[in-house]
């Protein structure tokens, strides 16, 4: 789909998908071509005769030849809207996909809106300059050059003096392109930045009220918008430039044929008849150019927007994961061999010579102060990120010889931000599994400690919960993301600050469902709160990217000259 290097060649790729659409309207516009000879018909063969019935015969054929020609066009308008609407909903399927595999890396430094831009807006205008250039204006021009045939039958002069023009509107449209090339890429990146900036802060509006930054991210967005503006300034004026030098040419070209026209039919080279016909014709004829301007305006933007999709699709940024291994009777053990990792190649090592080994069914805990590596060592795990140095083993087997898709549906996360969806409760717990029964959800939610405010919801499991469950508590998000964890069925589970947020009641009910799920799977829990995890096996303490020291809690918390209990007694001081 995105194989050209620019839109024109994108409209040639998928010119073989649009034959029906390109039969009907070609057989439209070859009925409407006759329409300047029935004029002069009328004019040269039934008028000077005083012939009725000739007149009454031509009109006959003209109303034929329209009603003829509205079928086929509602044809081809039926071919075209069911073709393209196929094309631009696989290049949005298209987008979507390789946003699933693009590298995280690439989406950690690429703001959210500008991804949404290119998904949205930029889909949106592609779409449109396909039906202004590709169906309406290249069909103007196929057009043109049936009346220009038709002209050149009715006399040979009109045509030379109207083709003669063509080279003139073609040095108008190679003097502009480069600057239209240019500020419509200008208008493109400062839309794609307000769009990025104007997401953060709308997801942020709580935080901005609750420091009292109303002005400050209104002075934000509007100098965003400013330079949105500007580069919008200089395209209009650009288009409007364009648009009055067409539009001149344009009207001295009409007038001049017409004059030409009259001054052959008074030395007697052509008829009236054949002068009201070019009087016709010309308009057709003409259409084209006076619509380049808009053609031309919509192409650029259409071709940038093609660019900016492009740049995501050719983005040779993803996750290189080739494995096909399958883990069967997957049993959870995981293990860093001398694994070191960096996010760039200029940064530090936020994991240095990691080695560590977990056992089947083993819940650990990782603690240590925030930059740590903590994070960082969940990226690994689940392959988002790739080692530097090292191996990962998973049940003995590298981590590159995974079925790396398959491994992370072994895997369910709980983390202190959990990310619901607009929709149901249903919809949300069914996401890890979509063909779960209502029974085995019922199971979850109970197991979650969430079936208690579940019932008492209007519509149960199938109450709408709102954009990122906004309807509901944060202990209640919590258990509904266990809940989804537990029908998930997962052999490793990943708790990554599960309670840190919560109330105590909330958090005595969340804990309670997590102690019931992490039995007899292998579960990691990060935490800065430390007396959340006095009863796993293993306690993991991280800093400054290494392995410092591990052990029981209880072993851990009683040692004073321990790394652990320094932590301890600080958070038992605050």
């Amino acid at each position: 789909m995105f194989k050209s290097r620019s839109l024109l060649g994108f409209f040639y790729e998928h010119t073989p998908g649009l034959k029906g659409f390109l039969f009907w309207r070609s057989l439209s516009l070859l009925l409407i071509t006759p329409y300047p000879v029935i004029t002069m018909w009328i004019v040269d063969d039934a008028l000077p005769k005083g012939d009725i019935i000739g007149v009454i015969y031509y009109t006959c054929i003209g109303f034929l030849l329209t009603m003829v020609h509205m079928y086929t066009m509602r044809r081809a308008v039926h071919e075209w809207s069911q073709q393209t609407q196929k094309i631009f909903a696989s290049m949005r399927a298209r987008i979507f996909e390789k946003l699933q595999f693009v590298h995280f890396g690439f989406l950690d430094s690429t703001q959210l809106g500008r991804m949404i831009s290119k998904y949205s807006n930029d889909t949106t205008n592609i779409e449109l300059t396909t039906d202004v250039v590709y169906s309406n204006f290249i069909s103007d021009v196929f057009r043109a050059l049936l009346m220009l045939a038709v002209l050149t039958w009715l006399d040979p002069w009109l045509f030379v003096f109207v083709i003669v023009m063509v080279p003139i509107f073609a040095w108008i449209r190679f003097y502009f392109f480069d600057q239209f090339r240019q500020v419509n890429r200008e208008v493109r990146l400062a839309r794609e930045k307000l769009t990025g900036h104007a997401s953060e802060l709308i997801s942020a509006i709580k935080l901005i009220r609750g420091f009292g930054q109303e002005e400050q991210a209104r002075m934000n967005i509007a100098e965003k918008s400013e330079h949105y503006a500007s580069s919008r300034r200089a395209q209009v004026k650009l288009d409007q430039t364009m648009g009055y030098v067409i539009f001149s040419l344009y009207s001295i070209v009409s007038l001049s044929a017409v004059a030409f026209g009259a001054f052959l039919v008074m030395e007697g080279l052509v008829t009236l008849g054949t002068l009201l016909a070019l009087a016709g014709a010309l308009p057709t004829i003409m259409s084209p150019i006076l619509f380049f301007t808009t053609a031309s305006i919509q192409y650029f933007q259409g071709n940038e927007s093609y660019h900016s999709i492009k740049e995501l699709i050719d983005c040779t940024y993803v996750e290189d994961w080739k494995g096909e291994k399958l883990l069967e009777d997957f049993r959870g053990e995981i293990q860093f061999s001398n694994v070191s990792f960096r996010y760039t190649k200029e940064s530090d090592f936020v994991l240095d010579k990691i080695n560590l080994q977990i056992r089947p069914g083993e819940n650990i805990a990782l603690v240590g102060p925030s930059g740590s590596g903590k994070s960082s060592f969940i990226n690994l795990l689940l392959g988002l990120y790739a080692p530097e140095e090292g191996e990962i083993r998973i049940d003995g087997v590298a981590q590159e010889e995974l079925a790396m898709r398959d491994f992370r549906r072994q895997c369910a996360l709980v983390m202190q931000d959990n990310i619901l969806l607009s929709g149901t409760v249903l919809e949300n717990l069914r996401f890890g599994k979509p063909d779960a029964s209502e029974a085995e959800v019922i199971h979850a939610v109970k197991e979650a400690n969430a079936w208690e405010f579940i019932e008492k919801m209007p519509l149960g499991i199938e109450t709408e919960i709102g954009e990122r469950g906004v309807t509901l508590s944060g202990g209640q998000r919590q258990r509904l993301a266990i809940a989804r964890a537990i029908l998930c069925d997962p052999k490793i589970l990943i708790l990554d600050e599960a309670t840190s947020a919560l109330d105590y009641e909330s958090e005595a009910l969340v804990q309670e469902a997590l102690d019931r799920v992490m039995k007899g799977r292998t579960s990691i829990t990060i935490a800065h709160r430390l007396s959340t995890v006095t009863d796993v096996d293993r306690v993991i303490v991280l800093r400054e990217g290494r392995v410092y020291e591990q052990g029981s809690f209880k072993e851990l918390a009683d040692c004073e000259c321990s790394y652990f209990f320094e932590l301890l007694s600080a958070q038992r001081i605050a």
